[in-house]
This record gives C-alpha cells, structure tokens and sequence, in this order.
C-alpha cells in the first residue's frame, strides 16, 4: 500500500471523482463517509484500514506497515472480527488450455488468464498448461479467490502479478487450490519472476480453503514487496526457497506445511535494513529445509502461533536479531556445525518454548597453519543471548554433535529469568589450531566469549561426552546477586582426554578465564573432574552451593580451583577427589612445594570441605570470619589443610580434620585468633566425636569427623591466652544438629554433649603470648 495515498484520494478510489469537495467522516462503528455531491454513503468497518470496502488481507498488510505508529492491537482484533465477505466477484472459469470470463477486469488470450483492474476475481476450474496474470494499475487492489482452482504452467508462474498496489489470494472454504510450475522457464533473467506463485506486489493469502504449491524451477511462493498469511491451509514443495517475501514475510495465522530445496521462510532485502524481516504471530508452520528453517536479512520475531522446523543449515537465521516472546518452536538439526537458532546480533527469548535437537558434527575449516572448528549449536548469537520471562529452552545435543554449544555467544549470556534445558553427549577431540599447534575442543552448554551472568530463573545442564563443559566463559560468570536467585544444576559425566604431551582436556562445571562469582541463588554442581575454575578468581559471597568433583582417576577432581579464591558468604559445600579447594598458580619455579603467591581468603559463610588435601593453597591462607568445617583423608601424605606459605587465623570458626601426615603443619605464628593444633598418636574414628571444653565446661565445639582423623586445627572466638582446655574423643550428642545442613559428620550444634564413654585425651593451658597451641597426645 502507498503511504503516501491521501485520505481523498483512498476515498475516491470508493466514490469515484464526485468525492472533489468536502468528504466528512461520521462518528459510529468503523468511518462512514458522506461525499456532498450526490449525497453517496457508505459505512466502512473498522477493520478496512485501507478504505477498499472489502476486509481481506491486504487490511492486515495495511495493519503490519502502520502496526505502533497508526494501529494498534486493537485494531487487529476489530480486522479479525470483521473479516468476511467480499462484494461484487468477477468469476473465471479455467478449462483445460483456455477459460471464460463472467464479469468484468478480466480478459483470456489463449491459456492466459490477464486481471487489468481493481476487484474480486473468483477463479475454478483447471488449467492444464496456462497462466494467471495480475497486470492492474499501480493503486489496484485484487483479491484472488481460489475456489477450486488448479493451475499448471510448464515453462512459467502459475499465478503473475505484474503489477498492482496489494494482491490478496482468498482461499475459498471447503475447496482445495493448486499451483504448479515447470523445471524450466521461458524467461529466466536476473529480475524475471522465478516462483510458482510469484508478486511484484503486496501479496496476502488468507481464507480457510487449502492451497499446494509445487515449485518445480526455484521457489514456492515470492513476493517482491510484502507477503502475508493470516489463514488457510498450505502445502508447499519447493526446488529452493518455498515461501518468501522480499521487503517482509509474517505469518498471524493458517497451517503452513513446507519441504524446500533451500530455505523454509525467507525474506531477503539487503538493501534496506528497515526491511528483509519474519514475523510469525501465529499458525502452525512445519518446515523441512535442505538449507535454514526460517532465515531473514534482518530480523525474525516470533510472538505466537507453532513453528517445527527440519533443517540442516540453520533452524531460524537471522542477518540481525532473533526475539521470542510467545509460542512454541521446535527445531531439529542434522547438520554438520549445524544450529537451531543463529543470529548475527542478539537472541532474545522473553517467553515461548523452544526445543532444539542437534545431531550433526563439529566442522574444522582450513585456516593458516591447521583448522578452526565450527559447532554445531542449540542457540548462537555474535552478540548477546538474553533469556528471561517465562522462556521455556531445551537444547539437546546426540553423540554425533561433537563438541557442540547448547548456548553459544561471541558477546554475553544474560539469565534474569526462564528455565534453560541442556544435555550433550557429543564427546571432544583433538586438531591442529591455525598457528599448526595441537589443541582441542569440547561441548559446552552454554559459552561466551565475554561474559556469563545468571541472575534469574533455572539452569540445568548435563555434559556426558570428553572434556564436556557446563558454564564456559572467556570472560567472567556471575551467579545471583543482591535480588536475584536462580537455581542451576549443572552436571558433567564425561572423562577427561589427552590433548597433548601431559596436557588434558578436564570435565568442568564451571570455567571462566577471568573472575567467577557467586552471589545468590541455589547452585548445585556434579563433575566426574573438576567442579569451579577460573585463571583469575573465585568469589563466593552468598546462595547455597553444593560442589562434588569426584573422578575415578587418581590426582583428578579439583573443588574450587582459582590462584584467588574468596569466601564471604553462603553455604558451600563441596566434596572432591582430590583437591577440594585449590589456590593455585599452576606449576611455577620451585616446584610443588614453593609460594607460588595465590591466595585462599574466607571471611565469611559457611565453608565445608572434604578432599584428599581438603584445602590446598600453593600460596597462602587467611580465615577472618565465617565457619569452615574441614575433612581430610583418613591416611596418607594428604592433608585436612596443606599450604606453602603462610596460613593466618584471625577470625572465624575453624575445625578441621585429616591423616597424620607428617607434612600437616599449624598455623602461622602470626595469626592474631587463638587456635590449636592438635595431634593424636590414634585416630578418632567416623563414628566417634572431638569434644572441646573449658575449665569451667563451656562448650567451645563437638565435632564428627566423616573419616577417621588424627590431625586436628581448631579455632574459635571463644578460645583465649592462658586459658585450660579439655580434649575429649568419643562421648554422646543429643539433639541439635549438623551445622550447614549436613547429616552425618561435621560440627554439631543446638544439642548436649555427654562425657559418658568418651575419653580424655588431653588438658593443657594456652599460652600466654602465643597464638598457636600445638599438643600431642
């Protein structure tokens, strides 16, 4: 439709050139003009946003074009409701290779059939080799009702517009219509039409009939401006694309069903980017695509309707941005470095549900020296993926998807919201990098290379091949914050791989090259290797957060592993293999032994811990605050607590048990909180209990070692200089629980201890001047 059509001039296309003087609108439902001259009227509904007298499609297209500057949503509802009749039809009548003409605007020529003005054309009948021509004036609207029609043309269109303002094709209810064109067409020059159904203007379709197009030579149905569905069942096969509208596609309504050579649903202007859009607002569309399910130059918006998708390029590409705030989408992707959403700027989900099926494996392209690798991927933006709402994700990736992406962001991963599914099970793999070196790749449910930041809704992901990754970032992750509690379940149950000399390829929950934090929410994380690791930091200052890193190769399983690694809040918990938690620099001059300089800091929450070295600094340890409960091994050179530099007590809750390694060492001299080191000649077993008092029997802690233990630090508050203590092992605790929410060791509170059984081992007096107090019994 013209924009720039004047009101007088729309109405005159109604009145005729009588309407030359004054033309008044009256109030009531919908507009009724009155032209002085003759007095003519006529009541226009409220859905006829082109003046026509007619409600059909070319009133959506009107609504699509003015839809949050002169329409409203409103409006789309009155179109809806006043959708209907049409007045006065021209019918033609197609019989074999020729057709009659009952009406006027129409003219036949042989097997061609040739539409010269504004009107209704109702057309039936079957033409065996021939074709419909829509040649009108440049404000002609034509409405097409198909009523039976069936059109073959074996060197052409079945249905032309050449020319007119806005064409919309009716599919007459209770008729079954089709169109169907040849392998090869007489005119196949770069701006000649190459469809079964082909416009050179606005094209609508709607109608409840049934409409199957067989595109035999290039694409299905195109239009070089708009194309709009609003109704109507269709089956479309096509060559290459099998629906397209050059400017625009949207889809509101009707039951599309397409199988294409190329592309499902397609809009291509790349020479405005204000157009070369999909809009799906409703329908049921299934799509099976040699190439993308749904591509668009610009951007594709899916606010409703049921979008099943079959493709082996992209499920849905957009050149800028993909937004979903309703409906369902599906999409499967066999595809080698296949994706089921693409996007070239951001992927926004704000509502729907989207199930992706990946299947297809990663791709290596030759670059410099080696490869890059190509995944396949569940979501992929260049920009940002933004997830919040009631967005309902699934991404599902089989054994074939090596290396694949459940997310997968150049910029950042932003969760306010939703629930996001992902499970891969496609194993990782080595390969020579551009600059000829050997490297390797892993799946991975979600990966940004900036930043991912997960402040709402619930994550779950499982990574079952080599090497999976849960959260992967080149940048930082952030879990929670101060208003913000998501749920994430993360799990990985692959084994790690060999990449190169004694470098492997390590399962991780959570992996971040820059600084991981977690502020908030319910994490709850399960590795068959390590569970949190950045190269720069960890932070924990609040949520609920469960870390198991257990793996069945020996020295394997990391807890939390960060050369800095701060806890300021929350309840973690975390069990492990063989570090639970681990400040480290990696290998440095020195060897194993030395400072390499990292920093473990606890100064609040609750920190529990159980590990073969349960905590593990290559630098130092401070503890200022908070409670940490602490079990190492039973036996053996690995400790409860094991560092290389200097290990400060000044604050906090400390207890912690392990073997009598005869590298276990106290606390720094420096420390500024009082604090044992207790060393017994027989082991405390798991069943029994660490009872501490003082002279006056004030309980300073009773605690139950998961394993047996014999090397003990304690450290509280309540403990002071020149002050008597009495170590007692066994004994009874009634009531009370585990602190933390553990069940069956660590240190209990709220109950009664009872020295009935339990043994002295020990009373000593603390030291006047020093901190440390270390006793052997």
């Amino acid at each position: 439709m013209r924009s720039d059509l004047s009101w007088t001039n729309r109405i005159r296309k109604l009145f005729g050139q009588s309407a030359r003087r004054q033309v008044t609108p009256v109030r009531g439902r919908g507009l009724r003009f009155e032209c002085l001259e003759g007095r003519r009227v006529l009541t226009l509904s409220a859905g006829d946003f082109n003046l026509d007298g007619l409600v059909d499609g070319s009133d959506f297209l009107a609504w699509q074009r003015g839809y949050a500057t002169t329409y409203t949503a409103t409006d789309l509802t009155a179109w809806q409701a006043d959708f209907g009749a049409v007045a006065a039809v021209t019918t033609i009548t197609l019989q074999g290779t020729t057709a009659t003409v009952d009406g006027a605007g129409a003219t036949v020529s042989g097997s061609t059939v040739t539409i010269t003005a504004a009107g209704n054309y109702k057309i039936i009948g079957s033409l065996t080799d021939g074709q419909l021509v829509v040649n009108a004036g440049d404000e002609d609207d034509v409405t097409l009702i198909l009523a039976g029609a069936n059109i073959t043309n074996a060197d052409g269109p079945g249905i032309y517009v050449a020319n007119a303002d806005d064409v919309t094709m009716t599919l007459a209810a209770g008729t079954q219509n089709s169109v169907t064109d040849g392998a090869t067409y007489a005119s196949a020059g770069t701006d000649d039409p190459d469809a079964a159904i082909f416009s050179r203007a606005d094209l609508a379709i709607d109608g409840t009939g049934s409409l199957t197009v067989t595109a035999k030579y290039h694409d299905g149905i195109a239009s070089q401006d708009d194309l709009a569905i609003s109704s109507g069942t269709i089956a479309v096969t096509a060559v290459k694309h099998a629906i397209k509208g050059r400017d625009s596609l949207a889809v509101s309504g009707g039951t599309i069903t397409v199988n294409a050579g190329s592309d499902g649903l397609k809009s291509s202007n790349d020479e405005d980017a204000t157009k070369g859009f999909v809009t799906i607002s409703g329908g049921n569309i299934t799509i099976t695509a040699a190439g993308d399910g749904i591509e668009a130059e610009t951007s594709i918006t899916v606010s409703g309707g049921s979008i099943t998708a079959t493709a082996t390029g992209k499920g849905l590409k957009a050149g800028t941005d993909v937004t979903i705030t309703a409906g369902t989408i599906g999409v499967t992707n066999n595809g080698a470095a296949g994706r089921g959403i693409d996007a070239d700027g951001n992927v926004t989900f704000s509502g729907g549900t989207t199930t992706i099926n990946l299947s297809g494996a990663t791709v290596l392209t030759a670059s410099g020296s080696g490869f890059d690798p190509s995944y396949p991927s569940g979501v992929k933006a260049d920009g940002s993926i933004n997830v919040s709402g009631t967005a309902s994700i699934a991404v599902t990736g089989t054994a074939a998807a090596t290396g694949a992406r459940g997310l997968s962001a150049d910029n950042a991963i932003n969760v306010t919201g939703g629930t996001i599914t992902v499970t891969l099970a496609g194993n990782g793999a080595t390969y020579k990098n551009a600059s000829g070196v050997t490297d390797s790749y892993a799946a991975a449910a979600f990966s940004a290379d900036v930043a991912i930041t997960i402040t709402g809704g619930t994550v779950t992901t499982t990574s079952s091949g080599t090497g999976g990754k849960g959260l992967k970032s080149d940048g930082t992750i952030t879990i929670g914050s101060a208003t913000g509690s998501p749920t994430l379940n993360i799990t990985t149950t692959g084994a790690r791989f060999l990449q190169s000399g004694s470098d492997y390829n390590h399962p991780k929950t959570i992996v971040a090259a820059g600084a991981i934090i977690i502020a908030n929410g319910t994490t709850t994380l399960n590795s068959t290797d390590d569970g949190i690791h950045s190269d720069t930091s960890i932070t924990i200052s609040g949520g609920t957060n469960v870390v198991n890193a257990i793996s069945a190769t020996s020295g394997v399983g990391e807890g939390v592993e960060a050369p800095i690694i701060n806890f300021t809040g929350g309840v973690t918990s975390i069990v492990a293999s063989n570090d639970g938690i681990n400040a480290t620099y990696g290998t440095v001059s020195g060897g194993t032994e030395s400072n390499d300089g990292s920093q473990l800091n606890i100064s609040g929450g609750i920190v529990i811990v159980t590990g073969s070295d349960a905590i593990d600094s290559n630098g130092n340890i401070t503890i200022t605050g908070g409670i940490t409960i602490i079990d190492g091994p039973a036996t053996g050179v690995e400790e409860g607590i094991d560092y290389n530099g200097t290990f400060l007590i000044n604050g906090g809750t400390l207890i912690s048990g392990g073997s009598n390694s005869s590298m276990t060492k106290a606390a720094s001299t420096s420390s500024t909180q009082v604090n044992f080191f207790l060393k017994s000649s027989t082991a405390l077993a798991s069943t029994s209990l660490l009872h501490i008092q003082d002279s006056a029997g004030n309980v300073i802690l009773t605690y139950k070692p998961k394993y047996n233990a014999s090397y003990f630090h304690v450290s509280t508050a309540a403990l002071t200089k020149s002050t008597s203590y009495s170590v007692y092992f066994g004994g009874t605790y009634t009531g009370g629980s585990y602190v933390g929410g553990l069940t069956t060791w660590g240190l209990l509170t709220g109950g009664a201890w009872s020295p009935a059984g339990a043994t002295l081992k020990k009373t000593f007096t603390t030291s006047a001047s020093s901190t440390v107090n270390t006793q052997t019994f």
